[in-house]
């Protein structure tokens, strides 16, 4: 009779103990089986030229639907949730809501939750979380900047994560003499056209030849960023290559590229600014900018 009381208490210790364990499986995100590139890549491939989806997002909906567990999620299933966050209209897409895709698939309140604490766990998380440390000066010099960089893509439609990685190349993330001493984030000279105050710097003109050239100088870093913008936007060759009807950043990028901002190449003669730029832009997560302005 002891045995028989005994066992069914046994029973429910067991389920309780199970159902703690899998309590304590869920509080966290899973990263070390997150496969960032391939979130990335499949969030990419259906943002297309559309706008930008939130790889985050999408990584955390997963989490949820599959109970934590990463190890078997195909590009299919990182296609489809990622295809939930677009709405297209008359040829127009617009970027929903993570509220709004919860709730189309169902998902309770404390399914609801656990995204949401999923994301916040991914905070300063990527492809390469040690760029994210939030104290190092590049994430520093990132968030110096990513205000204005938005503020510009209001009126110019430059992509935030664009302005900021090219700001990171032409500038060594700040530490240019430029960029120090006279805010000019993009090495911008001052030619007939600028009627502002300018500096005179020594600058290679080619490998082996270094020149004295008028650069432009501004009074802080939101006027060099405004400036590079309207500089795109007045010169013919930007237009026509589509640089102003890029939606992502990956389109924005190559349009650069192909109208000519940069001729930097590699061993082979390959151009490889785009490269360079989205490489940038997903090594610190600056697409989430884009879509933190296109929702």
């Amino acid at each position: 009779m002891k045995i028989k009381k005994i066992i069914p208490i046994i029973i429910l210790l067991i389920m309780v103990i199970a159902g703690g364990l899998k309590y304590f499986s869920l509080k966290e995100i899973d990263k070390n089986n997150i496969d960032v590139f391939k979130y990335i890549d499949c969030v990419d491939k259906v943002s297309d030229n559309k706008i930008q989806v939130n790889w985050k997002y999408v990584a955390s909906i997963i989490g949820v639907i599959n109970d934590n567990n990463f190890k078997n999620v195909s590009n299919s299933d990182i296609e489809k949730v990622s295809q939930l966050f677009i709405e297209e209209k008359n040829g127009s897409y617009k970027l929903k809501k993570l509220e709004n895709v919860l709730d189309g698939l169902e998902f309770n309140n404390k399914e609801k939750s656990r995204v949401n604490d999923y994301i916040n766990d991914l905070v300063n998380y990527g492809v390469k979380p040690s760029s994210l440390n939030p104290n190092s000066d590049n994430i520093k010099f990132i968030n110096d900047i990513k205000q204005d960089a938005i503020d510009n893509y209001k009126v110019y439609k430059i992509l935030p994560s664009i302005t900021i990685a090219q700001a990171i190349l032409e500038s060594s993330w700040g530490k240019s003499k430029l960029s120090k001493d006279f805010n000019n984030l993009f090495g911008i000279k001052a030619d007939k056209y600028w009627n502002g105050e300018y500096v005179t710097l020594e600058t290679k003109e080619h490998v082996d030849t270094t020149i004295n050239d008028k650069f432009r100088k501004y009074n802080d870093k939101k006027k060099s960023i405004a400036d590079h913008a309207k500089f795109l936007s007045e010169n013919k060759r930007y237009k026509a290559n589509g640089v102003f009807n890029a939606n992502t950043y990956i389109y924005q990028a190559q349009a650069l590229e192909n109208a000519g901002y940069s001729t930097v190449a590699n061993e082979k003669g390959e151009l490889t600014y785009a490269d360079m730029l989205i490489n940038l832009i997903k090594q610190y997560n600056l697409q989430l900018i884009d879509s933190e302005v296109q929702s």
